[in-house]
């Protein structure tokens, strides 16, 4: 549907389940389940953050501002659950990339690098207290963060480009991976996310 040309979704959503997953992800319960329409999966925290982005447009019982009370400010629990979780998988699904270069499976490396840039994604939209709503065009939003490695958007375009049936090509892609993964584990040691 469309509103004065902007497209506009209706969500119909049962406020006992959106007030329990909100509950979970304040205390780090974080979950991610197979949905189509989310390539990565669908994170629980995207009910965190559609509570915590939402522009309250009508409200009279006021339990959109109940559950917006809980989103913000950005709980310290759910922060360093959101790290540790997509850190450790961001890694480990580079390191799985790695295995299909010699076999040339450069449908397995793209999954794999997909799977290391939206991990990297949640852990940059932690760090910098910010909620992410889904994939669509989040490389793009953490580029404008403070705490974020340098040209990250750009470097990103490039590792897909680079991922052809050429071994060399795929090294390189998966190098420049591990140094985006890298480069995000500095700035979470600066400020003391990571031991």
């Amino acid at each position: 549907m469309k509103v004065n040309d902007t497209p506009v979704d209706f969500l119909f959503l049962d406020q006992n389940k959106v007030s329990q997953v909100i509950e979970q992800c304040v205390k780090g319960d974080i979950t991610i389940d197979y949905q189509p329409g989310h390539p990565h999966g669908f994170v629980n925290s995207i009910y965190l953050a559609e509570i915590a982005l939402c522009k309250v447009l009508w409200d009279p019982s006021g339990v959109v501002g109940k559950l917006k009370s809980k989103a913000i400010p950005f709980s310290p629990v759910f922060q360093t659950a959101i790290i540790q979780k997509f850190y450790w998988e961001a890694n480990f699904s580079l390191e799985n990339g790695y295995k299909g270069i010699y076999k040339k499976d450069v449908s397995y490396i793209t999954g794999c690098c997909f799977r290391s840039v939206s991990c990297l994604n949640q852990v940059l939209f932690a760090i910098n207290e910010t909620y992410l709503m889904n994939e669509k065009g989040a490389t793009s939003i953490a580029d404008s963060f403070s705490m974020v490695p340098s040209k990250y958007s750009h470097r990103i375009y490039e590792i897909f480009t680079l991922i052809t049936e050429d071994q060399d090509c795929l090294k390189k892609a998966l190098n420049m991976m591990r140094d985006l993964i890298r480069e995000t584990g500095s700035l979470m040691k600066s400020k003391s996310f990571l031991n």
